[in-house]
């Protein structure tokens, strides 16, 4: 049996008559920043500008929204959309950062990483956590900036209770991929269906051009979990606000 859930949880119906007090809303599980300290129904995030000759950088790191608040990033909002329903977060990320991320690190593309962790609600112990993202990412972007079409790459993260990212660059002194939320390698995986986005600058060599203020970017995760026998699916947007 399959229950799409949204918000932060699936509500039973009161019990007619009888009086007192309506039954707690029965949640199987929620997304949260964190394991429990941080934002529910909610995501972290990061652009890493990965030139990894610049210097002890390893690039530029652009940490978005941990559900409360960014470095130097602003905040997210939050809030629900239908058909399919689903939860929605907003998260900012400063034009000027961005920008700024092409001086430390002169490429012309930074990868999009999201992660979180699945927190147990009131039903019982979960099972069976499956995290998907969809194939494809919508935008609005302008100043001839654009999104990759995405490359597949490992799934081995798919079905982590805990995917939560880490603040920082992707890339050790050794050149080695430090696994970042939901992406546990950078190694393509044909057939994975797990695809890591990038936002592409626009322009010229040596005159890039960059998001422009509320520009956006929209990717959609899924996180499905087994609660006492029925599976139970969480949609949320991430939406990358270009501030």
């Amino acid at each position: 049996m399959y229950n799409a859930i949204a918000g932060s949880c699936a509500e039973d119906e009161a019990n007619a008559g009888g009086g007192g007090s309506p039954p707690p809303p029965q949640i199987p599980f929620t997304i949260g920043v964190d394991a429990s300290s941080g934002a529910n129904n909610a995501m972290t995030g990061g652009l890493h500008n990965q030139n990894i000759i610049a210097g002890s950088n390893y690039g530029a790191y652009i940490d978005f929204a941990d559900g409360t608040s960014g470095t130097s990033a602003g905040q997210s909002t939050y809030g629900t959309a239908s058909s399919p329903t689903r939860t929605t977060q907003t998260a900012h990320v400063r034009t000027s950062e961005v920008a700024a991320s092409y001086s430390t690190a002169p490429v012309f593309e930074a990868f999009i990483y999201v992660g979180g962790y699945v927190r147990q609600g009131n039903m019982g112990a979960i099972s069976n956590i499956h995290w998907q993202i969809a194939p494809t990412i919508t935008s609005s972007l302008s100043n001839g900036t654009f999104t990759s079409n995405g490359v597949e790459v490992s799934d081995a993260n798919e079905h982590n209770q805990n995917n939560v990212l880490v603040d920082g660059h992707s890339m050790n002194s050794s050149f080695t991929f430090i696994p970042q939320g939901i992406y546990a390698s950078k190694s393509k995986s044909n057939g994975s269906a797990f695809r890591l986005f990038s936002l592409r600058w626009g322009g010229g060599r040596g005159s890039p051009t960059f998001p422009a203020v509320n520009d956006t970017i929209t990717l959609q995760l899924a996180v499905s979990a087994d609660v006492g026998g029925t599976t139970f699916t969480k949609l949320h947007d991430f939406i990358i606000k270009f501030i």
